[in-house]
């Protein structure tokens, strides 16, 4: 009840300085330029931004339900106390991206980017992460409940401590060595799925 309504004109203006307490409804840019945008204590719903440069920016005690982010950038830009709700960020890039105390749910990230991504304390319900490339991540406490990983790339990840046993884990893609499971929680099945690789009847 105490957010302020956030014009697009506003968003969009390069002298526009850090946002807090606002509310980003409805909105519709394709393209727009973003990049180092802060905000914080806001929420953003029901919004349009595909293929948009947020790449730097900053989001604090953010609430994101219903919007469009695909195709867009993100690249070294840090999320901080945000919630992700039945978001779109298909092909959406995240290289060297921060994500601190996150909660997603019914979000797809299918073939999007996280190279050299950190995720510190992450909570992922129900997203779908097919044929994304989460190479060289940094996990720490994550935790993971039916989340989809078909053709899913995670070399030189480390995987060790995640139960990935709710998930479905098909087709991904780790190094020779497999070292990347090495500790990590996995059905007989998705073991036995892997043990293949390795020639093992």
């Amino acid at each position: 009840a105490s957010l302020d309504a956030l014009p697009l004109t506003t968003l969009e203006d390069p002298d526009r300085g850090p946002l807090e307490a606002v509310e980003a409804r409805g909105l519709n840019a394709t393209g727009a330029d973003f990049t180092e945008l802060e905000v914080s204590g806001s929420r953003f719903s029901n919004c349009l931004f595909q293929a948009c440069s947020f790449t730097g920016a900053l989001f604090v005690d953010i609430a994101f339900e219903g919007c469009d982010f695909s195709n867009s950038t993100f690249d070294s830009a840090a999320f901080t106390r945000c919630t992700f709700k039945d978001c779109k960020f298909a092909g959406a890039s995240f290289t060297e991206a921060l994500w601190e105390h996150v909660v997603v749910e019914g979000c797809t990230f299918a073939y999007g980017a996280f190279n050299r991504c950190r995720w510190k304390v992450i909570r992922a319900c129900t997203c779908d992460f097919s044929s994304a490339d989460m190479s060289e991540m940094e996990l720490r406490a994550i935790t993971l409940d039916d989340d989809r990983f078909t053709g899913t790339s995670f070399f030189r990840t480390k995987l060790t401590g995640l139960d990935l046993t709710s998930c479905q884990l098909k087709g991904i893609v780790v190094s020779d060595t497999m070292g990347e499971v090495f500790g990590a929680k996995l059905s007989l099945y998705q073991a036995a799925a892997l043990a293949r690789r390795l020639g093992i009847i």
